[in-house]
């Protein structure tokens, strides 16, 4: 009854006091924390690495590695998601950096996809592939900085947490978006021939 009772409380406190817990020997309070955060830290990773499961899984591990190793310096005037998105997009820019500028991968983003999959026609399922490979291939080409801006969006990331991932200004992190958004519309029309 008291262990019940100890994770019933534990569910209910704060960022910063379960990473308090954490550091003073509670390994549920870490638990409860990872629990929390890992399917939007995991998801947001997919999308910034699509293609290469490995790498995301390496990725999302030293990311919470990291965050354990700083959370001492984690302050609760800041949302825990927003920080640890920060670490995760610090490693992933790290990737890019190293790699090539020759290989630009395309961003896949199949999952907001099904959700209008339902119900389908066997054509319109082939118009809405067409469209999803077409948006990916735009999405793909936007400047590093733009695509990250317009994948939070999509996960419903508030622009002042985008600001505090990308380490910018609100206004940049609404200017990126805007850019983005000017960038696929250009490159859609143009894929379906100006129409």
């Amino acid at each position: 009854m008291a262990k019940e009772l100890k994770k019933k409380e534990v569910k209910e406190m704060g960022d910063g006091a379960l990473i308090s817990m954490y550091l003073d020997g509670d390994n549920e309070a870490f638990n409860e924390l990872y629990e929390k955060y890992k399917r939007q830290l995991y998801s947001y990773l997919r999308k910034m690495l699509p293609g290469n499961d490995s790498l995301c899984d390496d990725v999302f591990q030293q990311t919470w590695i990291k965050a354990i190793a700083n959370f001492r310096s984690y302050r609760e005037s800041e949302r825990f998601l927003a920080w640890i998105m920060r670490i995760s997009h610090n490693l992933a820019m790290d990737h890019f950096r190293k790699r090539s500028k020759e290989s630009v991968e395309d961003i896949s983003s199949a999952e907001q996809w099904t959700a209008l999959a339902s119900h389908q026609t066997p054509s319109r399922e082939l118009h809405l592939k067409e469209m999803r490979e077409s948006l990916d291939g735009c999405v793909g080409r936007l400047p590093a900085e733009q695509r990250e801006v317009f994948l939070l969006r999509a996960d419903e990331v508030a622009f002042k947490d985008i600001a505090s991932i990308q380490k910018c200004s609100i206004n940049t992190a609404l200017a990126r978006m805007q850019y983005a958004l000017r960038s696929l519309r250009n490159c859609l029309k143009d894929r379906r021939g100006g129409k």
